[in-house]
């Protein structure tokens, strides 16, 4: 057999040697080889003399020197390529030439057999040597850089992702602070409303992206497992999130190696059993607890005392080395208990943790925290731009005050015999709260829960929840799971039947004249579309039955077809259906807490009802935050309805002032911004505020006992505000200019790119529509065969607003396998664009040097990169990242002729080479330890 026989083929451009007979290496270059069966003959072009002769692979060895630059091409033709890379060392193993291959971009080193390599002429190669490229060189340079920096913003970032959603500056600039900490510990304390669900998203998006994504555990209170899976899917298309218990349960410890992406309750993993499981589940890449601050572990002299959620959480971070907690309101007020988390966070910084009122500068390296008061657009625009709240008395009937005051008789009653079972009385208790709720939202209402609870003391068996499972459930449905409350069967107190006999004639009656929903209809709705017929209103309450109750008198009014609904039972693709016809053409929608959750309709709507106030504060800031967002063009308008004559409005009404006081005082002189300020601390204070407490002691203990108690609670909410506040001063936060250093990217950057490549790779845009913004495309035949598609005709666009009502339209982020193609062809080296001579007036004579900056951790694991640009000015300054190169990369390229000087260019290179370690040095830290640099291409400026 021949010695050539199970050798592979030396690819094209592969270097090899052979001994002539004076004992001398000769070296060349492959041009072809062919594999006769019992050897492989290899063309051979040799260096030193010009001449092509043909050998036998046998009497051939590696050619490849030290530091030479190569490509992989593995012999496999499915497998991928490794990319490009430098040799740092060569050996011979076994009779096999190898070679040790540096990958920048990929952070590996690799022995390769050197019939694999071909050299190539890279970035800084070509420059010194003076290769201007070909004749589109510019405009592939352009692209080329273009398809590195949207690449990098995403991996830095998640923000073009496939996302549902358009993510604001803060939310971007929150992802690339944590990634570029080089440490995935944080707690990140964003202000309720500004999307820490998102930013968590976004983060997950980035990490994935790089590759260090591949196990995720996400613990969630119990009612919110289903809304974060939810989220995760339709807004980031992160469908793998499984929830524990509910889609997949574990027998044996070994069957977690078949779930990487889970979803978990708190409560359930807390159960010794299922802890004991977990802990066998093996390492994470990532533990998120979301509500954080229900981690407690508290200190009473020298001892600690920790709750299971708290053991739960410090067992799992000995799981991992990335641990992310989500709280808006992490420290209430107890220092010991906040040190806590952060201990959980960082355990090797113990420490300084425990001295942190000394010290507390030190939380800006594990907090980030987002205040609405702060947070800007993208032209550095304050979100929010005003909104006008008032408030729509509505007075009720005698007849209605009555119902009131009987309601409030059979409420009495049932509080004290819960109270009198003690403990075993919690659910009573619960059940009077729900009914006083749904009699603050409508007649209706509360007539269906009174009939319900007629039905079954009657014997009849009523579907739905126990008090138990209510309170388990997504807190988001909160009001309608409450609705559907199933309750005992027996009388809570002697002659209950008989009082709720008496309560149901009443409420039946007070539905034929309903002075709040006439109040409503008359008052507001009719004043509202008298000034403008075809304004769009969206009304909220917390409960199905009171949103259809609105639902019919609007339609009896306005005609049948006016009003859509959406709520919690609604499958999300309804939901989205009656969205988009409320904005096109439906004047009302009607939506309960759940079904508004997570709707953004600012673009078309600036006017909201509330017909019921939800008994936390904080839902009110939601709600108002449906419309009160980016994007808002008008002033938001929002009208509350209350009944000031009935007892638990004004118990409501006096708690809501009372805020309001508390508010304006921690807000202090009024400023510029003082309307977000207040909302930011609202959020605060009603996170703590125990309000169905405060509710329940106004039915038993009077109105002066209530007011004492709201004082109570608001001054312990208060102190607990001032104290959180004052220490999150020293927390990292929203900084338009942190990114400054950085090749910042927009939407633009991706349509330029788009555009370019399908003109550079010969993709027809048939037609453009909606202000450009849509493009129907058809892919030409050796496209469709490189991507493995049959189909042509494309529907693409770039504006995630499109997509949304537009099914078959194709979304260009960078998840998309068209994205994903052109990125890569305008990445490889076969591409070109490595060098080039640029006619760029608005840069000046100079040169234009561009790389990709690599970051490790202390064991070598690659943490952050970057797409860094040099501009070296004809007076030898350099200009990193400047502003006239993003600018610039928008519009096609031009290319220019310049003759070039060899030693200049070494000059030239070399000042950015400084630049280049320069920023390498400036990013660097505890957890950020320089890697490499890696030249993408270079260029001359005319």
């Amino acid at each position: 057999m021949s010695k050539a026989a199970n050798r592979l083929l030396p690819v094209k451009n592969c270097w090899v040697k052979k001994v002539s007979r004076a004992g001398e290496d000769i070296v060349g270059r492959v041009v072809d080889s062919v594999d006769r069966g019992d050897d492989i003959i290899v063309t051979v072009k040799w260096r030193k003399t010009g001449q092509i002769s043909t050998e036998s692979l046998s009497d051939l060895r590696s050619g490849l020197k030290l530091q030479m630059e190569v490509q992989d091409l593995p012999y496999s033709r499915v497998r991928t390529s490794l990319g490009e890379g430098v040799i740092q060392r060569l050996r011979t193993i076994g009779d096999r030439d190898q070679a040790l291959v540096d990958f920048f971009q990929l952070g590996r080193q690799v022995w390769l057999p050197y019939e694999n390599l071909r050299q190539i002429k890279g970035a800084r190669h070509r420059f010194i040597l003076g290769d201007t490229g070909p004749e589109d060189s510019a405009e592939r340079f352009r692209l080329k850089s273009l398809a590195h920096a949207l690449e990098m913003w995403n991996e830095n970032t998640g923000s073009l992702s496939h996302l549902e959603i358009d993510p604001l500056p803060h939310q971007i600039h929150l992802v690339h602070h944590i990634l570029a900490s080089g440490h995935l510990n944080w707690l990140i304390a964003d202000d309720v409303g500004l999307g820490k669900t998102i930013e968590t998203g976004m983060l997950l998006a980035a990490l994935k992206q790089r590759g260090h994504l591949k196990r995720v555990l996400l613990v969630t209170p119990a009612g919110l497992t289903k809304q974060w899976q939810e989220e995760l899917n339709y807004k980031f298309k992160m469908g793998e999130f499984q929830i524990y218990g509910e889609d997949f349960i574990i027998n044996e410890p070994r069957h977690w190696k078949m779930f990487d992406f889970v979803i978990a309750s708190i409560d359930r993993l807390k159960n010794p059993e299922n802890l004991e499981q977990v802990q066998q589940a093996g390492k994470w890449d990532m533990v998120i607890f979301d509500e954080a601050h229900r981690l407690s572990r508290r200190q009473y002299g020298m001892k600690l005392d920790a709750s299971q959620r708290f053991q739960l959480a410090a067992n799992l971070r000995r799981h991992t080395d990335a641990l992310i907690l989500l709280s808006a309101t992490p420290h209430q007020g107890m220092q010991d208990k906040f040190q806590a988390l952060l201990e959980l966070l960082h355990p090797e910084r113990k420490e300084e943790i425990t001295t942190l009122a000394l010290n507390p500068e030190i939380i800006g390296d594990m907090v980030f925290r987002n205040n609405k008061a702060d947070v800007t657009d993208a032209e550095g625009n304050f979100l929010f731009k005003g909104k006008t709240t008032s408030s729509v008395p509505i007075h009720v009937s005698d007849e209605a005050k009555d119902f009131d005051k009987n309601l409030q008789d059979y409420l009495r009653k049932g509080y004290t015999a819960g109270a009198a079972l003690g403990f075993k009385g919690n659910a009573i208790g619960f059940v009077m709260t729900v009914y006083r709720k749904l009699a603050a939202s409508s007649v209706a209402a509360i007539h269906q829960a009174l009939l319900n609870r007629k039905a079954r003391l009657e014997g009849e068996m009523i579907k739905g929840f126990s008090s138990e499972e209510v309170e388990s459930q997504d807190q988001r449905f909160v009001g309608e799971w409450e609705e559907q409350l199933v309750t005992d069967a027996r009388e809570f107190f002697e002659g209950e039947l008989e009082l709720l006999n008496e309560l149901i004639l009443e409420a039946d009656a007070l539905r034929d004249d309903d002075k709040k929903l006439k109040g409503f209809s008359n008052k507001v709705i009719s004043q509202i579309l008298t000034s403008n017929p075809n304004e769009k209103v969206l009304i909220f309450t917390e409960y199905r039955t009171t949103q259809a109750y609105i639902r019919q008198t609007l339609e009896d009014q306005y005609g049948e077809g006016s009003v859509e609904l959406i709520n919690g039972s609604m499958p999300h693709a309804k939901r989205r259906e009656a969205i988009a016809r409320f904005e096109e053409k439906v004047n009302f929608l009607v939506s309960t807490e759940a079904g508004g959750e997570g709707i953004n309709l600012q673009r078309k709507c600036h006017i909201m009802v509330n017909y019921d106030l939800p008994w936390n504060p904080m839902r009110l800031v939601q709600r108002i935050g449906r419309l009160y967002r980016y994007g808002q063009k008008k002033r938001v308008v929002v009208f509350n309805l209350h009944s000031p004559e009935t007892a638990d409005e004004q118990v409501m009404n006096l708690m809501y002032t009372r805020i309001e006081q508390v508010v304006d005082d921690l807000a202090g002189v009024s400023t510029e911004y003082n309307e977000q300020l207040r909302d930011d601390i609202l959020g605060e204070l009603a996170d703590l505020l125990d309000i169905n407490q405060i509710l329940e002691d106004a039915t038993v203990a009077g109105i002066t006992r209530t007011q004492e108690r709201i004082s109570d609670a608001l001054e312990r909410a208060k102190t607990s505000t001032e104290k959180q506040r004052e220490l999150f001063e020293h927390a990292a936060g929203f900084d338009p200019n942190e990114t400054r250093s950085s090749l910042r990217i927009d939407h633009e950057h991706g349509v330029a790119f788009v555009i370019g490549m399908f003109q550079m790779l010969g993709v027809e845009v048939v037609e453009t529509t909606h202000d450009g913004r849509l493009f129907h495309i058809r892919l030409s035949e050796s496209v469709q065969q490189e991507l493995g598609i049959e189909r042509s005709r494309y529907e693409v666009t770039l504006d995630r607003e499109l997509v949304v009502n537009r099914p078959n339209t194709h979304m260009l982020d960078l998840d998309s396998f068209l994205m994903q193609y052109l990125l890569s062809k305008a990445k490889g080296y076969d591409f070109m664009g490595l060098s080039a001579v640029i006619q760029a007036p608005s840069f000046g004579h100079g040169v234009l040097l561009t790389s990709l900056l690599h970051w490790q951790n202390d064991q070598g694991g690659r943490m952050r990169q970057e797409y860094t640009a040099y501009w070296v000015k004809q007076n030898g300054d350099v200009q990193t990242n400047p502003d006239a190169f993003t600018n610039w990369l928008k519009t096609p390229a031009l290319t220019g002729t310049l003759s070039v000087d060899r030693n200049e260019n070494q000059v030239l290179f070399k000042r950015a080479e400084i630049a280049a370690d320069d920023r390498l040095r400036v990013v660097s830290n505890m957890n950020l330890h320089p890697e490499n640099n890696q030249w993408v291409s270079g260029a001359w400026l005319v």
